[in-house]
């Protein structure tokens, strides 16, 4: 929530902390597709969110409506289709960020996954620099598990050229972790804790002896399947957690296909 704190030191000279709040979600197509009661029930829940709870950046898949507009104090990255037919919408809260780079596209060859990322910089604390990237991965149960391996080579190339030293990401991973396939053999398909993930990006080492700041690993996918599936995950190189909730849990009555929980997560700097 980007909220500037006063902290005595040790020496006794004041020193600044600062939070970051992060959300993302993936509301999916279905819901924007002859389903007016879940489009309008999706982007009016959208906007009470980035009115009233505080947040930083929101990283929104598949929220395929072309006349939505978010509330004052509020930008977007890639707000219309980043990616054919597949969107991946970054919002930032432009009162608070002052976005220096952008870079939206495909993540697969094959045109059907997508990404939206960015570098911001604290209004309030102009040393304060950071990559945000969303992304939604490519499935890897029903297509080939090399889908994977090509998502995060193309994407960790084309951060290159705008990585900062901090970064955070917000995807719909489409990936669960070890634990998850360990307990159920028909979810077996890539698997990756949140630190092999980060790790296959470039953005956390790989000799790392621990996991980095992110959210909980949930259940989050669908509602179609009730809810029985990983994958939705922010996961950042920095930074202590404070605090992480699942969004829309229980299922709101308005949800319908392939909807997803989101999740929010709030750091410490």
């Amino acid at each position: 929530m980007a909220v500037l704190l006063l902290a005595s030191t040790t020496a006794g000279v004041l020193s600044y902390t600062q939070t970051l709040s992060l959300a993302h979600w993936n509301p999916h197509w279905q819901c924007f597709s002859g389903n007016p009661q879940c489009a309008s029930n999706a982007t009016a829940a959208l906007t009470n969110m980035l009115s009233t709870d505080n947040l930083d950046f929101f990283n929104l898949v598949e929220l395929e409506s072309a006349s939505y507009t978010p509330p004052a104090g509020w930008d977007a990255i890639a707000a219309h289709q980043s990616c054919g037919r597949d969107w991946d919408t970054l919002f930032f809260n432009s009162v608070r960020w002052r976005r220096l780079a952008n870079l939206s596209g495909c993540i697969t060859p094959s045109g059907t996954r997508s990404f939206a990322a960015g570098v911001f910089q604290s209004i309030s604390r102009p040393e304060l620099v950071l990559t945000v990237l969303g992304a939604h991965f490519p499935q890897t149960l029903n297509e080939s598990t090399q889908a994977y391996a090509h998502a995060v080579r193309n994407l960790s190339s084309l951060l290159l050229g705008m990585y900062t030293k901090n970064a955070v990401l917000l995807a719909d991973t489409n990936t669960e972790g070890p634990a998850a396939a360990a307990a159920n053999i028909s979810h077996h398909g890539v698997n990756k804790s949140n630190a092999q993930l980060l790790s296959d990006l470039g953005l956390w080492p790989a000799t790392a002896q621990k996991e980095p700041p992110a959210s909980p690993l949930f259940k989050s996918c669908c509602y179609s399947d009730d809810f029985s599936w990983q994958g939705d995950r922010i996961i950042s190189n920095f930074g202590t957690v404070t605090s992480s909730k699942k969004l829309f849990d229980p299922a709101p009555p308005w949800a319908c296909g392939e909807l997803h929980k989101g999740v929010m997560l709030t750091l410490q700097v």
